[in-house]
């Protein structure tokens, strides 16, 4: 049987959580990642490395940025099934049955998560065109976030 792609999460018990929080929260794994970079950089920089700005550096400097950022997500994401600004929020991700998601759905969110960056943030932006105010990663991995925890809607969890 073929899961219906479209299947809308208000089926489930939990809610999506509301845009302005997940921006908080993106806001947050951003300083944080932002951080990890400037970081890197002062390493590097405190280890005898020249930062120059000339168009091969901003490559090199943006391909760092992005493996940062790639790390980040995927090991969070395929570890916690959270990022720690999600956490700091209170959100958490679910699949579409309202259930903590099996790792292959976190491996897709981890790739959704890559691909909506690599598309110059497109695929987060898409949540304010989206019916059920999904991102890309959540259409692709069949998961979403919201701010209730997975076990308050598991009676099987009491």
């Amino acid at each position: 049987m073929v899961e219906n792609y479209r299947l809308h999460p208000g089926a489930a018990s939990l809610r999506v959580a509301e845009l302005a929080t997940r921006r908080i929260a993106g806001s947050i794994d951003a300083a944080i990642i932002f951080a990890v970079f400037i970081g890197f950089l002062g390493l590097f920089r405190s280890m005898g490395g020249h930062l120059s700005f000339v168009r091969i550096d901003f490559a090199v400097y943006a391909a760092t940025f992005f493996l940062i950022y790639a790390i980040y997500f995927v090991l969070f994401t395929l570890f916690s099934g959270s990022t720690p600004g999600m956490h700091a929020c209170g959100l958490s991700v679910v699949a579409l049955d309202g259930t903590f998601p099996d790792s292959r759905q976190l491996l897709w969110r981890s790739f959704g998560y890559l691909l909506s960056a690599g598309t110059l943030m497109l695929g987060f932006l898409w949540a304010l065109w989206d019916e059920d105010r999904l991102t890309w990663q959540d259409r692709i991995s069949q998961t979403y976030i919201t701010a209730a925890s997975s076990d308050e809607s598991d009676p099987s969890a009491e």
